[in-house]
């Protein structure tokens, strides 16, 4: 016979605990559990669960703790760049705090995760934190993916995240892409130190990180073979890992000529000589765009490139292949 867990509480300090209890081999167990009735009921499902393998011998799968679980996850992935490492850790660093905090038995063994802790912390960045809708969006895709890599790796047998429900992205009044016309506006306002900078971003349809690290030994300037190569380094990891060459337009060409002699090293600097921090150009973008009125960032000027060429008639196949997209 299973041994019946059921719920209890007493006060412990002053406050109000629930715990849960269960008799095995004529003794009877109590665990604490924590202040809210819910993580109790949690607690005697999973122990319930636990005692049903144990009673018919279903092999248990493996313990492990949220930060364990994670460390083994991120240290699986290959190619990494610094940013998204950072990134990952952000995301994971916002959901350990939580379960932490409020579902203590969870942190400790992901197993005991259930759906709707995920969907309260989802709901804690939405209505406490002020979180938008694309920022939590990703957050839920960080926490699937590591609950996938459980159950690959025996962890889980099912993943708790696996149906969430995202939250809804409100209608965007601003467009995916910036018009020739908004383009024009931009470069009339944008600080002239960053105009170089920005436009070859527009004409290559390169990454702000990519072009940061762009040498001058992956640039062509050979008559009719004008081309830049995307390719990882020893100090700089491209996002997919992999190595792309963009023809460049005539624009760009004039625009690499005009950085000639300015470093050794790297096609673009700081005003002060140095590589380029990441805010810098990224807040010369966000400036322009506050000075004409207009919505979007630096990035924006990657889907404008990949827009325009569409536009021009170029396959969605070519134009993955200049963005170094894995899939379409």
């Amino acid at each position: 016979m299973i041994p019946k867990v059921s719920l209890y509480q007493r006060t412990i300090g002053g406050k109000k605990k629930w715990g849960i209890r269960y008799r095995i081999g004529g003794k009877d167990i109590k665990e604490i559990i924590g202040t809210s009735k819910r993580q109790a009921e949690v607690a005697a499902a999973a122990k319930t669960s636990e005692l049903f393998g144990e009673k018919f011998d279903i092999p248990q799968h493996q313990n492990i703790s949220l930060k364990n679980l994670y460390d083994e996850f991120i240290n699986g992935k290959r190619n990494l760049r610094e940013s998204s490492v950072n990134r990952y850790k952000n995301l994971f660093i916002s959901f350990s705090d939580f379960m932490s905090k409020n579902f203590r038995t969870g942190w400790n063994d992901v197993s005991k995760i259930q759906r709707h802790h995920i969907e309260a912390y989802a709901n804690q960045l939405h209505q406490l934190e002020g979180k938008a809708p694309k920022t939590i969006n990703g957050a839920l895709d960080h926490i699937k993916s590591l609950f996938s890599y459980a159950v690959k790796n025996d962890y889980l047998r099912k993943s708790p995240a696996m149906d969430i429900v995202k939250f809804a992205l409100k209608d965007e009044k601003e467009t995916l892409y910036f018009t020739r016309e908004d383009l024009v506006k931009i470069w009339e306002k944008v600080d002239p130190y960053w105009l170089n900078f920005l436009k070859f971003l527009y004409y290559t349809g390169m990454r702000k990180g990519e072009l940061i690290n762009l040498t001058w030994k992956n640039i062509n300037l050979k008559t009719g073979q004008e081309a830049v190569t995307v390719i990882s380094s020893d100090e700089f990891k491209t996002k997919t890992g992999g190595k792309r060459t963009i023809p460049l337009h005539t624009e760009a060409v004039k625009i690499i000529k005009e950085q000639k002699g300015k470093d050794k090293t790297y096609v673009f600097v700081s005003r002060t000589g140095k590589k380029i921090h990441p805010d810098k150009p990224y807040h010369a973008m966000k400036k322009a765009l506050e000075k004409t009125g207009l919505e979007g960032d630096v990035h924006k000027l990657r889907h404008t490139f990949a827009s325009h060429c569409v536009i021009k008639g170029r396959s969605i196949f070519e134009v993955k292949e200049l963005l170094g997209h894995r899939d379409i």
